[in-house]
């Protein structure tokens, strides 16, 4: 029987990528001084429905087949410790491209990175993905609106509590312990009726709801007009 060779490239792809595999894509030049490269691991996670607390998703779990895409994460890492824990030595002579973000990118597209030294030899590379009602940084917080989980269904916010869910992932040595939020049984894009129409409309004028007066659902116009004169 042929022995499997460790950390070899082209050993996968993210088109064929299983639950429980863990893919380390490609590498990303940064601009530290270091000199550092960014590896890009992808993993399919599926929460698992009866553990979810998601009635939804568990009461359509044996029925329905939800195509999960895979989760990304990243994390710096020095050549010489690329080379050291897991044998993967590149070099500019390798094809390196640029991506679509302006940045040197090497691909890699090595299924199950495991560490061929140090104390973690032996153990593989993996996706964990921790939701939280906190921004894990300044740009999440100042981007909340665009950053925020979403259901992929009707690409409406998932609320836990009324507050935003973040979704981050992190590359983790062994079994990841992933944390998932319970969302809100009703979704919904924003809040309630504001009191003030801060926006533009038709008529070019800003519209302010005259405190305490209760606006009636149905009635003619003369109705709302001798209303508004009390």
């Amino acid at each position: 029987m042929k022995k499997r060779t460790l950390n070899s490239r082209e050993s996968g792809s993210a088109e064929t990528l299983e639950k429980g595999d863990a893919l380390l894509q490609a590498i990303t030049k940064t601009e530290s001084e270091a000199g550092l490269v960014q590896i890009r691991l992808l993993e399919i996670v599926r929460p698992n429905a009866e553990q979810s607390g998601d009635l939804k998703q568990l009461f359509q779990s044996l029925t329905r087949e939800y195509k999960h895409k895979p989760r990304h994460a990243w994390l710096p890492i020095g050549y010489s410790e690329l080379e050291a824990f897991f044998g993967i030595k590149v070099s500019e002579r390798d094809k390196w491209f640029v991506n679509e973000r302006g940045k040197e990118e090497l691909t890699l597209n090595v299924l199950n990175p495991e560490f061929i030294a140090s104390f973690n030899k032996g153990k593989r590379l993996r996706v964990q993905v921790r939701e939280s009602i906190y921004p894990k940084d300044e740009w999440q917080a100042d981007n909340a609106r665009t950053e925020a989980k979403i259901n992929p269904q009707n690409n409406q916010k998932m609320y836990h509590e009324g507050q935003y869910i973040f979704g981050n992932t992190f590359v983790v040595v062994g079994d990841p312990v992933h944390t998932f939020l319970i969302p809100d049984p009703d979704y919904r894009e924003s809040g309630t009726f504001s009191e003030k129409n801060t926006e533009s409309n038709d008529f070019g004028y800003e519209w302010t709801k005259p405190a305490g007066v209760e606006i009636p659902q149905q009635g003619s116009f003369d109705d709302l007009r001798e209303l508004l004169k009390k």
